[in-house]
């Protein structure tokens, strides 16, 4: 039997042309879900890590922490603040933590959702202050109905500063959450907080919230494989946003679904509310020290702040 011309040639097969334009649309949607469950076992990771913060018991290392979060919004001086990052570094790199991973977590997204909402009060038609930058000068004054603005819209020294101050604030909070939670594991630190008299219901919410996020992220993932397996890449852009739109509302009555299940075969099996876990607090002196070293740093910031004044 001869064989066909196309299995004769030596050049290289050519794609057979499509009339529909190709997209990338599940390919990315599936990379991200990869991505949110390859962080999320990294992140276990690095609580089941032999770090400073890992040893420490969860009761302790959320009372510092609450007190540093207290002192850094008090804080009214930026080189004070960033000293508190710093030690917050220092106590990261002793846990066993990267540097460039705690960074990039926090310090991608603060700037952007926390200067969108500072942005009008850098100018003087919201904040009036000291012209830090003239941004523009308006041959007469603008208005919005009834509301006159001065002429010259400027960048004030004051807005600047305090916007900095607040995205600064944000930020060293944000870090310290982050480093909370990538040195405790889950179940400790909602047992933790139930030492401190939160909810119940708030704690069951978390719970619930933070277990089965994860099936529904494997759920999705297997409806964008088997999409991705039927499609052979030849749907349209507007076919598979479709096929996104369709799949949010699958999910989310599944979710419902199975939300309901969940707990009633929980409370069918005597749960309460309550959190137990097979590692059990231990207070030892290194965590007595710990707490002491976290009040007296957070009230010698606090003496800093006030003798700086301003």
């Amino acid at each position: 039997m001869d064989l066909p011309l196309w299995l004769q040639s030596n050049s290289p097969l050519e794609p057979c042309p499509s009339k529909l334009k190709q997209s990338n649309f599940i390919q990315k949607t599936l990379q991200g879900i990869i991505g949110i469950l390859r962080e999320s076992v990294y992140s276990e990771e690095i609580a089941l890590r032999a770090g400073f913060l890992q040893a420490m018991d969860p009761r302790i290392k959320l009372l510092a922490v609450f007190s540093l979060l207290i002192t850094v919004n008090l804080l009214r001086h930026l080189p004070l603040l960033w000293g508190v990052y710093l030690v917050i570094l220092i106590f990261a790199a002793l846990s066993k933590v990267p540097t460039r991973f705690l960074i990039q977590r926090v310090w991608l997204v603060i700037p952007l959702f926390t200067g969108i909402m500072v942005l009008p009060a850098l100018f003087n038609w919201v904040r009036p202050g000291d012209p830090l930058w003239i941004i523009w000068t308006f041959s007469t004054p603008p208005h919005l109905g009834p509301i006159h603005f001065p002429r010259e819209l400027i960048l004030t020294r004051q807005g600047f500063w305090g916007a900095l101050l607040l995205i600064s604030r944000v930020g060293v909070s944000v870090t310290l959450a982050v480093l909370l939670t990538l040195t405790t594991r889950w179940n400790n630190l909602l047992r933790a907080l139930r030492t401190f008299f939160v909810p119940k219901i708030f704690i069951v919410t978390l719970e619930m919230t933070y277990r089965y996020i994860f099936v529904l992220i494997t759920l999705l993932e297997d409806m964008f494989l088997a999409r991705k397996a039927r499609d052979s890449g030849h749907s349209s852009g507007a076919e598979q946003r479709r096929f996104v739109g369709s799949s949010i509302a699958t999910l989310f009555g599944k979710s419902l679904k199975m939300s309901e299940d969940v707990y009633t075969s929980m409370i069918a099996r005597g749960y309460t509310g309550e959190i137990y876990t097979l590692q059990r607090f231990q207070m030892r002196w290194m965590d007595v020290f710990s707490i002491g070293i976290s009040l007296m740093l957070s009230l010698s910031f606090y003496a800093a702040d006030k003798v700086l004044g301003g």
